[in-house]
């Protein structure tokens, strides 16, 4: 994952002009806000951004709204949602470097934490004290634990952490990482990072109700698919091609969604916090998705042309910028899959990505019959680019995918829908990142970022709103993006200049002598296609000396260091569900 952050001085200067000067352009209430955040989706995914995966409810919100073309992740699952909930670079809430949240990947670092930390705030805690009800179905990953609840869970922290003591300090600090804990009123999802999509009657399941064991609705008949990568965690699935009552991931988040919609007093705004798991692995979908979309994905050369061709169409990619072709068709250069497997983890994941945009139409179809639509904000964005499975295809036509830094990895789709205040139809062009989401929710709420909390002076957030740009006003870019993940680094300079260090999986950049870089201007170049790095030595050594000081700033180590002091995981294969 990336971790991104600007330079404070600059960013206060920011923030404190965006909370000054829009409040008057704001609705008299303060809207609602559904943040929709999907997991692993490629950038070029939905229609509106030239895909040709059916997602028309999507398509409604963009051509009524707003959509981003240059935004940022922090290019991993647990970084992007630390930075998305507390505004903070993700090394400052304890997820440094493509760091994961849950016990087995803590550390006694505070960069490196594992666990979002009690004394930084929520943006469900700050919306919570203005006035928000405050509501979330999804997937947590930002660590916490039930041991507090349930003691025989401490015998499986205790395998996770050799060497650590277990104290009431850390048994209460688990417990209090949990979402119910961090300003959210009601809370549907699981804590873990991953798990099967598809639950039948009598399973075990990580789901919660609250800080409870979750009750899941088995009502729904699937045809149960499943497709995956040769390496996976997931290479048998005892389910796949059976019909049959289950639990689908997708579809039961927004069961409870709506409930919790329909419970809440409309007297006062909402913030849900929708974090559906899905395209995420392991790769499963009804049947009836999975078969529509094979034939799509029978020639994929076919499929990244007419994505970079929609792309330009829809304003969103420049006409004159090249790309790089991946080998999609003949085999990946990871995994050796054949063809015809490649195929269809390309149909699954499509048939996910259409299952999440069904029931984007079900929150909206709700929204407009209750009359709340029009003075809704809804963002939907991914937390990172399509995983490397479906061979970065997904993110065509920027290279690179999850966990890499290239842009295919950390740029993101970012769909933006206000009707009482985002004009129809908009492209926006402004630099953004996930960080920046807090500040803009905070600023249209009419809230400012407190200076203290639970008695502790607070940094102001690290990012700037956004609001300026959501109502079509020109924002200049933040001056330096960061990002690092397990041994790469990056920064993106005045939103045009991005420098590259060791790019890559650290597996195969560790095993190559010396130093890479790359070095791209990504106003002329945006697909990475033109290394510039020996015409512009100076500009190298500037960007690298900034990067360095960014990752001292924010207590990042060297992965090699960090590899060391990384414990194994006894115990992990008994049972996927029993740490949580």
């Amino acid at each position: 994952m990336k971790n991104l952050i600007r330079k404070a001085s600059v960013c206060q200067c920011l923030l404190l002009g965006s909370l000054v000067g829009s409040h008057s352009l704001l609705a008299e209430e303060p809207p609602n806000i559904l943040l929709i955040m999907v997991d692993d989706s490629g950038y070029t995914d939905p229609g509106s951004y030239g895909g040709e995966i059916d997602t028309p409810f999507l398509d409604r919100l963009a051509k009524k709204g707003m959509r981003f073309s240059n935004f940022y992740t922090a290019g991993r699952c647990t970084p992007t949602r630390a930075s998305l909930l507390t505004g903070r670079d993700s090394a400052h809430a304890g997820f440094a470097a493509g760091s994961l949240g849950g016990w087995p990947g803590e550390l006694k670092l505070p960069s490196y934490r594992g666990r979002l930390p009690a004394e930084l705030p929520t943006l469900a805690e700050l919306l919570k004290n203005t006035g928000y009800q405050t509501l979330m179905a999804g997937k947590w990953h930002l660590g916490g634990s039930r041991m507090k609840l349930d003691p025989a869970l401490q015998a499986a922290w205790k395998r996770t952490h050799p060497g650590w003591e277990l104290t009431e300090e850390e048994v209460e600090a688990d417990f209090m990482a949990l979402p119910k804990q961090r300003g959210f009123d009601r809370f549907f999802g699981m804590i873990p990072g991953e798990a099967d999509f598809f639950f039948l009657p009598g399973e075990k399941h990580p789901y919660l109700e609250g800080n409870d064991p979750a009750e899941l609705n088995y009502s729904r008949t699937y045809t149960i698919d499943f497709s995956e990568p040769r390496r996976s965690n997931y290479s048998e699935f005892k389910h796949h091609g059976k019909t049959t009552k289950a639990f689908y991931d997708t579809d039961g988040l927004t069961d409870r969604a709506l409930e919790m919609l329909q419970e809440t007093d409309k007297e006062s705004p909402f913030f849900l916090y929708l974090a559906y798991r899905a395209p995420h692995m392991p790769l499963q979908a009804p049947k009836e998705l999975v078969d529509k979309y094979m034939e799509r994905y029978a020639d994929t050369h076919k499929v990244e042309s007419d994505r970079v061709a929609g792309l330009v169409r829809e304003g969103l990619f420049p006409p004159t910028a090249g790309f790089v072709r991946e080998p999609h068709s003949e085999t990946s250069p990871a995994d050796r899959f054949d063809r015809d497997s490649f195929q269809r983890q390309c149909a699954v994941h499509a048939a996910m990505v259409e299952c999440i945009d069904q029931n984007v139409g079900r929150i909206v179809d709700l929204l407009e019959a209750s009359g709340r639509l029009d003075n809704t904000l809804i963002l939907y964005l991914s937390d990172n680019g399509a995983a490397a499975h479906v061979s970065r295809l997904m993110n065509t036509p920027y290279r690179g995918a999850k966990a890499e830094l290239w842009e295919g990895g950390t740029r993101t789709h970012l769909i933006a829908h206000w009707p009482a205040r985002i004009p129809s139809g908009q492209v926006s062009h402004a630099v953004g990142w996930v960080g920046e989401i807090l500040p803009t929710a905070l600023d249209i709420a009419g809230t400012a970022y407190p200076k203290k909390f639970k008695g502790r002076a607070l940094a102001p957030p690290d990012g700037r709103s956004l609001l300026p740009a959501l109502i079509g006003k020109e924002m200049a870019p933040p001056e330096y993006l960061f990002f690092n993940d397990r041994g790469q680094q990056s920064v993106i300079y005045q939103g045009r200049w991005k420098l590259l260090i060791e790019p890559g999986w650290y597996v195969d950049t560790s095993q190559v002598p010396g130093i890479v870089y790359e070095l791209y201007d990504l106003q002329q170049d945006p697909a990475e296609t033109n290394n510039l790095a020996d015409a512009f030595p100076d500009k190298v050594e500037k960007l690298a000396a900034e990067c360095a000081a960014w990752q001292q700033r924010c207590g990042i180590r060297d992965y090699a260091e960090v590899r060391k002091m990384v414990s194994p995981w006894p115990g992990l294969g008994e049972g996927r569900y029993e740490l949580w």
